[in-house]
């Protein structure tokens, strides 16, 4: 067959090949959508980190100036440790392939078989640097989420642990279990219900988890001075402009296109014809949030809450990426719109207990990733599940509104015990982080300190410090 001629029609055309030509275009046109996906990944993680910028202008925006400095420290400092632990061990435990289906292990400080186990005569892997530079900036998620339920009254030393454990162990581990090929609860692996958890871009893995570990901490640190008076009278703290926190969310809307789209890693296949759907599908699950929340808002307070309206469209956002690549755009709108109705019933709740979220983050991620990963497990379908996962067709699951050969029930309980996992593993976690460091006296700084600012002493005010 060597050397025989064939004749193809390209575009109208007819041309003619040998096989040798015809292989060889073949392997070129698969090194070129290879490097394409690479550096896909590595884009996509750039436009992921300016959700760093979002979530500090979104905190910043929400607190008093006095804290101001104190809350920059925080944000880099929390960057800097996630980057050293996830580099050193968390993208090990997170995708090793020399692990179990609880925790991966291999490939620590981007050593051994997975990062060296290179071709075209390349000494290193870049498409894995690539994946561990694109997962590391969805792990620097997770603490800077816990952080903000904390501000104006926590000691910077207690940010910096509760950072370190996050993003050395905790939650390396649960991305394994969902993201991992070895995972038992991913969609790769299908272990669990025979289909995995359909946790896409991190409804659950990110946002719940973050969520439940930020809400215990604010309760155990307790409410800043002043918040609540006499039966839990809530009583509106300073804050600095509105403009910094809705600044910082549309960072977050721009970033979460490129969390949700950028999970599409592969080429190859059909994948990237989800990419426009995912980008509608987040559109309408953050629209769909903040009219719910701002229709609520008007109907309590009489007037539009601008802080209010900006934490619907975050709470939109968490919720859009369990499913945002295989669900319809209905199941979209109904997520969003859930989302928000969520968002502001637990954030009336936490007032009410007494509980002191700075920057509502519990009923935000929490909420917006619970209703996220439940819904994703009803409006997805089969279609668009193989494509997205580039799914081989054998068995392939969808939502429970659909029939797909008794599937549908099975993702949503696969879902749901997916989530309850998640959540039974960030409260220990949480309890485990901040209990001892309130016991040892290193999470909450001193009354005088609070009602100073915390700029005064974390360093970054030195002239206050002299005039003192």
């Amino acid at each position: 067959m060597s050397g025989s001629v064939l004749s193809l029609v390209v575009d109208g055309k007819e041309v003619n090949t040998t096989w040798e030509e015809l292989a060889g275009w073949v392997h070129h046109s698969s090194s070129l959508s290879s490097s394409f996906s690479t550096a896909w990944l590595v884009v996509r993680a750039i436009q992921i980190f300016l959700v760093q910028i979002g979530m500090l202008l979104l905190e910043i925006g929400s607190i008093s100036p006095k804290n101001t400095k104190a809350m920059i420290i925080k944000n880099i400092g929390n960057s800097s440790i996630s980057a050293i632990c996830f580099y050193l061990l968390g993208y090990g435990f997170s995708f090793g392939v020399d692990g179990d289906d609880f925790v991966g292990w291999g490939g620590f400080a981007t050593k051994g078989e997975l990062f060296s186990n290179a071709t075209g005569g390349i000494s290193y892997n870049g498409a894995t640097y690539a994946h561990f530079i694109y997962y590391f900036c969805v792990l620097n998620l997770v603490p800077t989420i816990v952080s903000g339920s904390l501000s104006e009254r926590t000691h910077v030393v207690a940010y910096f642990v509760v950072t370190f454990f996050i993003s050395i162990f905790i939650t390396p581990v649960v991305m394994h279990w969902a993201w991992s090929h070895k995972g038992w609860a991913s969609y790769h692996s299908r272990y669990l219900m025979d289909t995995g958890a359909l946790d896409f871009a991190g409804s659950c893995v990110v946002h719940v988890s973050g969520g439940i570990m930020a809400l215990v901490g604010a309760y155990l640190v307790g409410p800043r001075n002043g918040r609540f008076i006499g039966e839990r009278v809530n009583v509106r703290m300073p804050r600095q402009n509105v403009t910094y926190a809705a600044l910082g969310a549309f960072f977050l809307w721009a970033g979460f296109y490129a969390l949700n789209m950028g999970t599409i890693q592969n080429f190859d296949g059909e994948g990237v014809n989800a990419l426009g759907k995912i980008a509608i599908n987040t559109t309408i699950c953050a629209t769909g949030s903040a009219i719910v929340v701002s229709l609520l808002t008007l109907y309590k307070e009489k007037h539009i809450e601008p802080y209010s309206v900006v934490n619907g469209i975050c709470t939109g956002l968490a919720g859009s990426s369990a499913g945002c690549a295989t669900m319809t755009t209905e199941g979209a709108l109904i997520t969003g719109l859930l989302c928000g109705a969520v968002y502001f019933l637990l954030s009336c709740m936490l007032c009410s207990s007494g509980i002191d979220d700075v920057t509502d983050v519990a009923p935000i991620h929490l909420g917006g990733g619970m209703v996220g990963t439940i819904l994703s497990a009803f409006f997805t379908t089969q279609s668009f599940y193989k494509i997205a996962v580039l799914d081989s067709g054998v068995g392939t699951p969808c939502g429970a509104f659909y029939a797909c050969e008794g599937l549908g029930w099975r993702l949503f309980v696969a879902n749901l015990i997916f989530l309850i996992a998640v959540s039974a593993w960030s409260l220990v976690a949480g309890i485990a982080l901040f209990l001892p460091l309130r016991i040892m006296s290193l999470l909450r700084v001193d009354k005088i300190t609070e009602d100073a600012g915390l700029d005064f002493i974390s360093g970054a005010d030195v002239e206050l410090k002299r005039f003192n």
